[in-house]
């Protein structure tokens, strides 16, 4: 057996160029494809955001954007990959795949340079299989951009350090300033770099060229700082983020490892994540002083993230937000279990056979439930979709309109949504047939996300006595209120109801009133 073993050892390192080359393009595409199931699930709220700002020119995006709470590079991009690929919602979440796909390169890039190809395989292998990654790479929004975005950064910063050269300092300050105008949370990332450097390199990060990189990286930034001022206020003025508490942190390891609420670990699953929280932590430990940029990227911005968020400080915790942060868990572990390997001695002759067996057994056994974790989480993604763990809900636009279409059957018939929310969800799948619209007398376009409505002239409804007085019938779309009421009634009195439905898609979504109209 030890012949055929070291016979395919041989194999490998005669092949070991081939290898380095296509297993991250093998890796790449098997996150592609695990992503690509489910791109073509109901879009929510976010999404729908990012989809409707495409909608409007490149200036208008940049003063949209300046409304909400986000930089506005990965709504250009967004904006510019739907020039080419499409609107669809596969076309326009297949950016996140890629950016995904990109992360896992850089990543690969990285772990390789510093640890050798073996450990960058493996936490490559595991990063490709993160449910969390899976989960936010079918989303459209910035979330593996900002990935692809830092761990180039990181790439490159080891770069800079090991052979000074100027132009990796010039290419690190771009990336910085990259991440930044992609989303705020890259400081996170950027803080975690500086914790590396000065737990390793000390006083040596003070030297006149890494100062300049960063003086260079924020000069960059500054033409947004005006509006990162005004959207700041704009937050603390009040926001949808809930305090953090013991559960907010047990979430985030259960969300992180199988995507899933600690309060539903039961059975089996349970006592799988709690060995995968052993496994990772013992690896860490094991080789924490070569782990040390992986351990900041991992720890720093959660911690940094849950010192901001308390009182007087608004709340401002949110997972996705630091995604970085939770795949580096899956970097650890792969880099992890590697250098365990690597660092175990070499067994004595009189018990070599059992020291081999028992070695092979315990790195089996931490391979098995790091991967048996990560299938689990995938199974979860697959079973929830697009829920959101903040909010509680899921959405179920698509459904939504799939149905009104069908009960429409050929009329071509105007949706009128009464929730400018529900509107921006639906409109996404609005066609000229089956036209959705909201209307602008009930509308409220405060600072935030439903501003663009407000410079939207296509489907608003100006003069609604105008626009229902050329029809004899039309969909009224509103939700259930607790007591089985409509939550918003059509606002004219001489219309009334002719057909009404009451539809739930899933557990999470609201319950809608799909409603239609005619003239008395």
């Amino acid at each position: 057996m030890s012949t055929h073993l070291g016979a395919l050892w041989d194999f490998i390192r005669a092949r070991k160029r081939i290898i380095c080359i296509m297993a991250p393009v093998i890796l790449g595409l098997l996150y592609m494809v695990l992503c690509m199931v489910q791109l073509r699930q109901s879009i929510w709220f976010d999404e729908s955001y990012s989809a409707y700002l495409t909608r409007f020119e490149y200036p208008k995006v940049w003063d949209l954007t300046a409304q909400d709470v986000h930089p506005p590079l990965y709504y250009f991009a967004l904006k510019t990959w739907a020039h080419f690929f499409g609107h669809t919602d596969f076309a326009m979440r297949m950016l996140s795949v890629v950016c995904g796909a990109v992360a896992i390169l850089f990543a690969y890039l990285w772990l390789k340079y510093k640890y050798g190809a073996t450990a960058a395989i493996t936490a490559s292998a595991l990063l490709a299989i993160s449910p969390v990654f899976v989960r936010y790479g079918q989303e459209m929004r910035m979330y593996t951009l900002v990935l692809a975005i830092v761990f180039a950064a990181t790439y490159v910063l080891q770069l800079a350090i090991d052979n000074g050269k100027k132009r990796w300092w010039v290419m690190y300050a771009i990336l910085l300033a990259l991440g930044m105008w992609t989303h705020y949370f890259c400081a996170f990332a950027w803080i975690a770099h500086l914790v590396y450097l000065l737990l390793v390199y000390r006083k040596k990060i003070f030297q006149k060229k890494i100062i300049l990189t960063y003086i260079g990286a924020v000069a960059l930034f500054v033409p947004w700082v005006p509006s990162l001022i005004r959207q700041t206020a704009s937050v603390e003025s009040g926001f949808w983020i809930g305090d953090v508490s013991f559960r907010t942190l047990a979430n985030y390891v259960t969300e992180s490892l199988v995507f899933q609420k600690s309060d539903d670990l039961k059975g089996w699953l349970l006592i799988l994540v709690l060995l995968a929280i052993v496994t990772i932590i013992t690896l860490a430990i094991a080789s924490r002083k070569k782990l040390r940029m992986l351990l900041s990227m991992m720890l720093v911005p959660l911690l940094a993230l849950i010192l901001l968020s308390m009182p007087p400080l608004a709340p401002m915790f949110v997972t996705r937000y630091i995604l970085f942060s939770i795949v580096s868990i899956s970097l650890v572990a792969g880099v992890g279990l590697v250098l365990y390997v690597r660092s175990l001695p070499k067994p004595k002759a009189r018990s070599k056979r059992k020291t081999v067996i028992f070695r092979a057994l315990s790195v089996s056994a931490a391979v098995l439930v790091l991967v048996g974790t990560s299938a689990a989480g995938i199974s979860s993604v697959y079973t929830t979709g697009n829920y959101n763990f903040n909010s509680n809900t899921k959405s179920a636009s698509k459904e939504l309109y799939d149905t009104i279409v069908t009960l429409d059957n050929n009329r071509h018939l105007a949706i009128i949504c009464a929730s400018p929310w529900v509107y921006f969800d639906m409109s996404f799948y609005s066609t000229k047939e089956n036209s959705v619209y909201f209307m602008n007398e009930t509308t409220k376009y405060d600072m935030g996300s439903l501003y663009p409505l407000r410079d939207s002239y296509t489907n608003r409804i100006d003069d609604l006595d105008a626009f229902i007085a050329k029809r004899d019938s039309f969909w009224y779309i509103t939700s259930i209120d607790e007591n089985g009421e409509l939550e918003t009634t059509f606002p004219r009195d001489d219309w009334r109801i002719e057909e009404y439905t009451m539809s739930k898609f899933n557990d999470f979504s609201d319950t809608y009133a799909i409603v239609k109209m005619v003239k008395e």
